[in-house]
């Protein structure tokens, strides 16, 4: 594809016959990405290859940075170009830098919760008109596909439960068939606990905050879209913890507390930021963690295991 992405910068006058793309595969998920020296970040996505949630993401993404454009929203990155029809999608934005996980220290750490409440902030009037014809025109000639795998849920029960056989002294059978059956209520306990729907990025994990000076601009919109913007610090939280990162939890839902009130006038309870929180993070510990840990060691299962009982015992005990 790099010839493809090469014709179409010339074409747009981004580049010249003799400019060097440098393929980056960490974080692509799907799409092609390319440096141009220190200068631009590009991002190819070719539609046929990739399935319908995926394209979805993209053009959502497309999207999100077209609407923007006009705006003066300083977390998101400049783009220089983009461009999209039936079969790809191109976007060039201004290369920025990782932040390293030694970085993170707690004003940063609170300066990225600032920002996700930021997001939630944004009139998303015209996002939501945008997602809703996304939804009637993405793939509406595709035929769609019986799927015969067992629901997402159970999987990820078959996934603990081979676990626990694993390691039998540690992981409770009795109380992974509990969670199993109790999922459902506890997720909708979460929906009770009067977290406003908002604009959310819907990946706000620390590698998707990037440098440009003093500053952090988020990228990887693919996920963008309506929800309970409380997941976004939820994430950014346990993903933080899983890459080392030191996180202070009650500072960081204190944080989010603040800005949310400053930047949305939204005022919620601090402890049901607490409970929105374990809700989301039991939801991606249960549904997702398993099949990623079938060959870790003990101490890294046990780490997620108890965690995530830790939450479902708060949410359990006081629905």
């Amino acid at each position: 594809m790099t010839e493809r992405v090469m014709d179409l910068l010339i074409q747009h006058n981004i580049v010249n016959d003799q400019t060097e793309l440098l393929p980056i595969t960490t974080g692509a998920g799907g799409a092609y990405v390319y440096f141009i020296d220190d200068t631009y970040v590009v991002k190819y996505a070719y539609f046929p290859q990739l399935d319908a949630d995926t394209r979805k993401g993209y053009r959502n993404e497309f999207n999100f940075y077209k609407t923007c454009s006009n705006q003066k929203n300083i977390f998101i990155p400049e783009v220089i170009l983009q461009t999209i029809n039936d079969d790809e999608m191109l976007i060039v934005m201004k290369k920025y830098f990782p932040v390293k996980p030694e970085e993170w220290n707690e004003n940063l750490q609170k300066y990225a919760i600032e920002l996700c409440a930021q997001i939630n902030a944004i009139d998303a009037t015209g996002f939501v008109k945008i997602f809703q014809e996304q939804e009637k025109q993405s793939d509406a000639n595709e035929l769609s596909i019986a799927d015969d795998n067992p629901h997402p849920l159970s999987v990820s029960y078959r996934d603990w439960n081979n676990l626990q056989i694993k390691f039998p002294k540690h992981i409770d059978a009795e109380l992974l068939k509990e969670m199993y059956e109790n999922f459902d209520q506890i997720n909708s306990y979460a929906n009770k606990l009067g977290m406003p729907e908002t604009l959310c990025h819907g990946d706000c994990h620390p590698n998707n905050f990037l440098k440009d000076g003093d500053r952090l601009v988020i990228c990887d919109w693919q996920g963008i879209g309506m929800g309970k913007g409380i997941g976004d610090v939820a994430f950014f939280i346990s993903r933080g913890a899983d890459m080392g990162i030191k996180i202070n939890r009650d500072m960081l839902i204190e944080s989010y507390r603040e800005a949310l009130l400053k930047y949305a006038n939204i005022e919620v309870k601090v402890s049901d930021l607490h409970k929105s929180v374990a809700a989301n993070e039991f939801g991606v510990s249960f549904r997702f963690w398993a099949g990623f840990l079938q060959t870790s060691e003990i101490s890294r299962v046990l780490d997620i295991y108890n965690a995530m009982v830790n939450n479902y015992n708060l949410l359990y005990d006081k629905r």
